[in-house]
């Protein structure tokens, strides 16, 4: 099959690879769209690549499999292959012969790509984001990939398929709704207008916010945020600080999420938030960045600020979602052959969702 692999650090290309094997306790899925995630184009930077952290013991490699794992955003990828891609839908085409649920050959289903092992301290104590124990992943951006029966959701069969592979990242955007304790009535900044922004707006519209500002230097992306109903600013080119007290009276957002992945802005969202505000670092950063946070303004204004792991708890919910939200506007399809290009496209910024489509 062909597959999209890291080649090395800021490299990728497609290549034919051997299908996965379908084991016993998992189901195999043809894939039919995979999108492309600013956390790919972290990793393609080497930015987060690395070894298990000390004390994180991972499940043995399944019989055949290459035994050397790269700990990648909390999961896994078999070393030998690098195949990238964690956000997708597919059709279901072999399940094994210990899947216990109701799937069917044929089924249209969304993927969350990290099994969680369901026996670790953290599992066991409801904090399955951070699993001890996460099975191996073998990457999206492929013709085919497997997939353990914890991670596979069943998509309505009306929902278009390309739609479906947004559960994942819509996934994150529930889970930091879930963290900010959205009420309704709050005020709400979003720094950075891709998909992880124009899911957060889209939700915190639905949860009742007040207002929104979307800060998003690219036009396209600011007029799609105007559309869903957001204010908009052009941080380029305005001043952020001058509208956020504009639109607020001086106070500043109630809630504050940071989309945009730039160090600067996450720091600058401290001036913009109310005090006893939440922020959301909800974005991908560089391994060990130190943001250099002045310490006195949690005592002054009472700030909480939080950052994001992916959750299993939020896909229940964002499946729910799924069909409530505008989400073809934010798509733009490059053939899985042309994976080279899509990467490029994504790293200069064009569209705002591109998905592979094998």
């Amino acid at each position: 099959m062909k597959a999209v692999i890291v080649k090395e650090v800021g490299v990728v290309e497609v290549q034919e690879v051997p299908e996965p094997e379908c084991q016993d306790d998992e189901i195999k899925v043809k894939i039919a769209y995979a999108g492309i995630c600013g956390t790919d184009s972290v990793i393609l930077k080497g930015q987060i690549i690395g070894p298990p952290p000390a004390g994180v013991v991972s499940r043995p490699s399944k019989p055949g499999s290459i035994s050397d794992e790269i700990k990648i955003m909390g999961h896994e990828m078999r070393a030998g292959l690098k195949i990238i891609g964690h956000e997708a839908s597919g059709t279901i085409v072999e399940i094994g012969k210990n899947i216990k649920g109701d799937f069917k050959i044929g089924q249209h289903v969304a993927m969350n790509y990290k099994s969680v092992c369901g026996d670790c301290h953290y599992c066991t104590n409801m904090m399955a984001n951070f699993c001890e124990r996460t099975a191996p992943f073998s990457g999206a951006m492929a013709e085919y990939s497997a997939y353990r029966e914890n991670t596979v959701f069943t998509l309505p069969d009306d929902l278009p398929l390309d739609v479906g592979a947004f559960l994942e990242p819509l996934s994150v955007a529930v889970h930091a709704l879930d963290i900010a304790k959205m009420k309704i009535g709050d005020s709400v900044i979003i720094t950075g207008g891709g998909p992880i922004g124009l899911l957060l707006l889209q939700l915190a519209i639905k949860s009742g916010a007040s207002k929104v500002l979307v800060s998003e230097p690219i036009a396209e992306k600011r007029r799609l945020a105007k559309q869903f109903g957001a204010n908009v600013v052009d941080p380029l080119n305005e001043d952020l600080l001058a509208i956020t007290n504009k639109l607020t009276d001086g106070r500043g957002f109630n809630k504050c999420f940071e989309a945009s992945g730039i160090p600067a802005i996450a720091r600058q969202l401290i001036l913009l938030t109310e005090g006893d505000g939440t922020i959301i670092w909800v974005a991908s950063y560089p391994r060990n960045l130190d943001l250099g946070v002045p310490i006195n303004y949690f005592g002054s204004k009472e700030l909480t600020i939080h950052g994001l792991r992916q959750t299993p708890y939020s896909f229940p919910r964002a499946l729910q979602m799924l069909p409530t939200l505008d989400l073809k506007p934010l798509i733009t399809i490059y053939p899985l052959s042309e994976a080279v290009a899509a990467f490029e496209a994504h790293k200069q910024g064009k569209g705002i969702k591109i998905m592979l489509k094998p």
